[in-house]
């Protein structure tokens, strides 16, 4: 049975604001209707479609909760909320704290007590969206309801799913893109912690590349040179790649999670992992959609690469590689390459490669767009001791970005 909320409000102010509105909260995909979601999310973000969520909570639901929330007012849906449930563990955080050439004994002591705190923190974490793309993916609404009264419904909506669940400690507005609007003030009066992410990169394919030659030779001559020398260094290998139909994946699905989690293991931050049969299924529910390509040396896959295109959209996915194999010959560069090589053949707008690998990403023409997210613990005690002075001390890594291009 579904949960409806008249007005979970603590503050009078703000349940004033939105006492027209009811939320109504559903806990299974199965139990929400098709029609009456999908009507509320764009048809361009096809992977926030009840379909594709059903297939998320099929594959992951042994590990992950899922929470699926419409606001109405005057009996008429006026927006739809998705949320996950993970398990978030602390120790993930220590890579982002700033790191100084030459710590004195203040700094190494705070680092080590800091590493001693952070591996006791494991927690389920309630995070607005989907923690398995990058993007601003968890809440959508008519287009009549403001920025701000939007923050609050999804404020109260989280402070009822955190009533309603005492086994939640944490909740994560995640994705959110720059710049801040007044979306944000009503997180930041309810004592939300303000969480700085990695950039989203991307690459706008311009409309006079009309084939990869035509975007080689917009790049200056040092960046040109480098992606003939990363394209000759697979040929001397003898690798080649191909993209893979749904039985290919099925076949190389032990094959493809290996190299999947062979690059897994090595990121610094990750809320949740993929079961392994994300791959053959994402394929088979959008197969005109879901773009998987493998690369194989002697007949050995040894990397693959996925994306979605989806209209002028296309989104860069999961990679994994074998590190001793690959990184010799760049091949990780060599699938960014291709990805723009597949994106100006496939007539794609706009190419998004997420938050990974910023410096090399921007070597071949991506621009870093800046994210953020709202961050607060139940306890008011935890965010005052923790919280807080945690992250704002957490900070992405900098990077030198760099602009391959002529046009500079």
């Amino acid at each position: 049975m579904p949960l409806t909320i008249a007005c979970p409000c603590s503050d009078e102010t703000d349940c004033k604001s939105i006492q027209d509105f009811t939320l109504t909260v559903f806990h299974t995909a199965d139990a929400v209707g098709e029609l009456q979601w999908n009507q509320h999310i764009p048809e361009s973000n096809i992977l926030m479609q009840l379909d594709n969520l059903k297939e998320l909570e099929r594959l992951h639901g042994d590990k992950m909760q899922f929470h699926y929330v419409f606001a109405k007012k005057d009996n008429l849906t006026v927006g739809v909320m998705y949320f996950q449930v993970v398990m978030f563990h602390g120790n993930q955080l220590i890579n982002y704290f700033p790191q100084t050439e030459k710590p004195n004994f203040i700094m190494k002591g705070l680092k080590v007590v800091s590493e001693k705190i952070l591996n006791l923190v494991n927690i389920k974490l309630l995070v607005s969206g989907n923690v398995f793309m990058t993007g601003e993916n968890g809440f959508y609404f008519s287009g009549d309801i403001d920025k701000a009264t939007r923050a609050k419904i999804l404020r109260k909506t989280v402070s009822q799913l955190l009533k309603s669940d005492s086994s939640l400690k944490a909740v994560l507005i995640s994705d959110l893109y720059r710049p801040v609007t007044e979306f944000d003030q009503d997180f930041i009066k309810a004592g939300y912690s303000e969480q700085i992410v990695e950039s989203d990169m991307s690459i706008v394919l311009r409309p006079e590349w009309h084939s990869f030659d035509d975007y080689l030779n917009s790049l200056s001559s040092k960046y040109r040179v480098r992606a003939k020398k990363v394209f000759s260094l697979c040929d001397e290998h003898g690798v080649d790649n191909r993209e893979l139909n749904l039985e290919e994946i099925e076949q190389f699905q032990d094959r493809i999670y290996a190299l999947y989690n062979n690059v897994m293991e090595r990121a610094d931050f990750k809320l949740s992992e993929l079961n392994i049969g994300f791959f053959a299924a994402q394929k088979k529910s959008l197969p005109n959609y879901y773009h998987v390509f493998g690369y194989f040396k002697d007949g050995e896959m040894i990397g693959f690469i996925s994306a979605y295109k989806i209209g002028k959209r296309m989104e860069v996915h999961y990679v994994g590689m074998d590190h001793d194999l690959t990184k010799p010959i760049h091949l990780y560069q060599h699938m960014m390459y291709d990805m723009i090589r597949f994106g100006i053949e496939n007539k794609a707008g706009q190419l998004h490669f997420g938050r990974t690998a910023p410096e090399i990403k921007s070597t071949i023409g991506a621009v870093p767009s800046p994210m953020y997210g709202w961050l607060k613990h139940r306890s008011a005690l935890f965010n005052i001791l923790l919280t807080r002075p945690y992250t704002a001390n957490l900070k992405p890594k900098e990077y030198t970005f760099r602009n391959p291009f002529k046009d500079k």
